[in-house]
C-alpha cells in the first residue's frame, strides 16, 4: 500500500480512526503502513489482506472478513485508477480498452456494492455516522478531457463512469443514511512522476500551465480530503464530488481546450 491510500490510511488516524481494514496487492507496501500505523499512531487493531481480490468471491470475501473482525464497516475508501491503453480510439484494441475498464470500474463497483451491502445490513450509529460512508477516489478527469495532444481515451471515460456511479447511488442510498461521494484529485505529487525524468518534465509543463499555485498537490492533502469524506464533518454530502485541483478545471482562462 503507497500512495493515497496509504497517506489516508494516516490521516485517518490522525483523526482518530483506531481499527483498519486495509487491502492491497503491495505487501511491502502494506507492511510499511502497518509499521507506521503502530508507531507513530498508536493504531494496532489492523486487519491485512494482501491479495489480488479481483474476483466477485474474492471481493465480497474480504469485506466480511473486515466486517465480522470489527463488527461494522463505518467508512470504505476505494482507491484505483491510472493509466489506460494510450492512443486514440482507432488504434486501441477493444481488449485493452476493456481490460482497463474492467480493472478500474467495473472491479472499484464489485468493491462498492460489496461494502454497500454490508452498510445495508447495519443499524445507523448515533450522531452524523448513518449506517457508513463510501468515497471513491477518482479524478479531475471526471470532468474534463485529457490535455490537448494526449490520447487517454480509456482512462478519462473509466473516470466520467466512476462520478457517474457515485452520483447515482449517492442518491438512490441516501434515505438509508449511506453517504457515498467522490474526491476527485488534479496533478498530485507521486513516486509515478519520480519514476522519470520525462514524467516529471511533462507533468511539470502542465503544472505550470495550468495550475495557478505553480505545484504539485502533495497526498496529505488528497488524504485530509479522504478523511474529511469520510467522516461525519461531511454529513450532509451525498452524491456530491470533491474535486481538489488547485483550481484547474475551474479555471476558465487555462482550461478552455480542457472543459467541454
Amino acid at each position: 500500500m503507497v500512495g493515497f491510500g496509504q497517506s489516508a490510511a494516516y490521516s485517518l488516524a490522525q483523526h482518530g480512526v483506531r481499527q483498519f481494514a486495509l487491502v492491497d496487492t503491495n505487501e511491502a507496501g502494506l507492511q510499511e503502513t502497518i509499521q507506521k500505523l503502530a508507531s507513530q499512531y498508536n493504531v494496532t487493531d489492523v486487519l491485512s489482506v494482501s491479495t489480488e481480490c479481483s474476483t466477485e468471491d474474492a471481493v465480497e470475501a474480504a469485506v466480511q472478513q473486515a466486517a465480522s473482525r470489527f463488527g461494522r464497516i463505518d467508512f470504505a475508501i476505494n482507491n484505483a485508477g491510472f493509466g489506460g491503453p494510450m492512443g486514440g480510439s482507432p488504434d486501441t484494441a477493444p481488449a485493452a480498452f476493456e481490460a482497463h475498464l474492467k480493472d478500474h470500474v467495473t472491479l472499484l463497483w464489485l468493491w462498492h456494492r460489496a461494502e454497500l451491502r454490508q452498510m445495508l445490513r447495519q443499524e445507523p450509529r448515533d450522531g452524523r455516522y448513518g449506517r457508513g460512508s463510501i468515497v471513491h477516489v477518482c479524478s479531475v478527469y471526471a470532468f474534463a478531457a485529457s490535455p490537448p495532444g494526449i490520447a487517454a481515451g480509456a482512462y478519462v471515460a473509466g473516470r466520467h463512469a466512476i462520478l457517474g456511479l457515485t452520483r447515482s447511488e449517492g442518491v438512490l442510498f441516501a434515505p438509508q443514511q449511506i453517504r457515498i461521494n467522490a474526491l476527485c484529485p488534479g496533478y498530485i505529487a507521486s513516486p509515478t512522476i519520480d519514476s522519470s525524468e520525462q514524467i516529471k518534465a511533462f507533468i511539470g509543463n502542465l503544472v505550470r500551465e495550468r495550475v495557478p499555485a505553480g505545484r504539485l498537490g502533495q497526498p496529505e492533502e488528497v488524504a485530509d480530503a479522504v478523511a474529511f469524506l469520510a467522516g461525519p464533518m461531511s454529513s450532509y454530502m451525498f452524491g456530491q464530488s470533491l474535486v481538489l485541483d488547485g483550481y484547474v478545471v475551474s479555471n476558465p482562462d487555462i482550461n478552455k481546450s480542457m472543459k467541454y
